[in-house]
This record gives structure tokens, sequence and C-alpha cells, in this order.
């Protein structure tokens, strides 16, 4: 089943030639393209593995050869390389994935309206280790106070009869709330995506 995602990927939407090759990282000099361990990313999604440590753990299977031309990376590799990855080829990977589905009528649209949703969503949270771009609150717990570090993007996806396409994320910046986030990612996505969506469904901002 992988190995058939694999290949109507590659086939309707250029997975590997037109949506993973724009993307690169700030690394000057790389060993390992920034692609190859993009791709490493598709499978730990497609295969629900959860982690990096679930990844690790299949790393000695002779699939990755297969998938990526090349043995698979540590996972300190990755997650290293995705700290550094340049937003602009993610982007416009989005936007090759949105257009090639636009021209193949996969996006509808409900009831004749282009629809678009946009929503805070938190990804992960943390009591100690934190980061320059971490959001805090305190939590209160039975043993006391604590201060907890989190992040949270808003993004924004499509919405048809039967897809929900992203087209773009920005994340919440220390000090600023949902809103200001959504209205700094509208203004991006409506420049990029002029002809998108007729109506945008704000929840819970």
């Amino acid at each position: 089943m992988l190995r058939r995602l694999i290949r109507y990927a590659d086939k309707v939407f250029g997975l590997s030639s037109d949506v993973l090759s724009p993307i690169s990282d700030r690394r000057p000099r790389p060993l390992i393209p920034a692609p190859v361990l993009v791709e490493a990313a598709l499978i730990l999604f497609w295969t629900r593995l959860g982690s990096l440590n679930a990844l690790q753990a299949v790393r000695p299977c002779t699939a990755w050869k297969r998938w990526l031309g090349r043995e698979m990376s540590s996972v300190d590799t990755v997650g290293r390389v995705y700290a550094v990855l340049r937003l602009e080829g993610l982007r416009e990977g989005l936007h090759h994935i949105y257009a090639r589905s636009k021209r193949n009528k996969a996006l509808p649209g409900l009831r004749g309206c282009d629809l678009a949703v946009v929503d805070g969503h938190e990804n992960h949270a943390s009591y100690r280790r934190h980061c320059s771009g971490c959001l805090q609150r305190i939590v209160h717990l039975e043993s006391g106070d604590r201060v907890q570090f989190y992040h949270r993007q808003v993004t924004l996806m499509l919405v048809t009869g039967n897809l929900r396409l992203l087209l773009d994320l920005e994340p919440q910046r220390p000090g600023e709330d949902e809103v200001t986030a959504a209205l700094r990612l509208l203004r991006r996505v409506l420049k990029v995506y002029p002809r998108a969506l007729q109506i945008v469904l704000a929840d819970g901002l």
C-alpha cells in the first residue's frame, strides 16, 4: 500500500521532482540533501509512527534504500535539519499541490463556494525544554504553580467535499494572541492564493 501511495504521489503531483526538490535548508555544505530527509518525514506521517524515536526503530528496514536512494540517516540528523529548513521551499511545495489539485478538478468547493478554515493548534508543551520562540503559561498543579513552555501555530486549510488541504501556517509569537498571527497568515495567503478562497471560517480564535 505504501509503495502504491508513493507511486501515485509521484505520478499525479510530481512528488520528488516538483514538491520536494525546491526544499532546502541553511546548512552551508550539506552532505545529505534536505529533500531526502523530508521524504523520511513523509514516511513517518503516512505510517503514523508518531515520533522520531519510532522512526529510529524502523531505520534498519531495507525499504529506506528503495525510497530514499540511500540508507536512512540518524534521527538526530533528521531533527537538526528540520530545525533549519527554509520555509520558502515548503510553501512552494504546498502551492504546487494546490495548483495541481485545482487543475485536476479535485477541489470542487462546498455548495459552489471555496471555503477555508483558520484555527490555532498547539503542537507540544514542556516544563523543562524551551527556546526563544516558546510561549509561556502558568499551570496550577497540586504540587504548586509551574511555568509551562509551548508552541502554537495558526493554520489555514482549504475545505472541500472530501479533502482538507493545508495552504499555510503561521507561528504565534511570544506576547501576541492567535488573532494577530491569523491576520499575518491571511495577508500572506491572500497574496499567494488570490483566487483560492471566498469564505474564511475562523474557529476558536
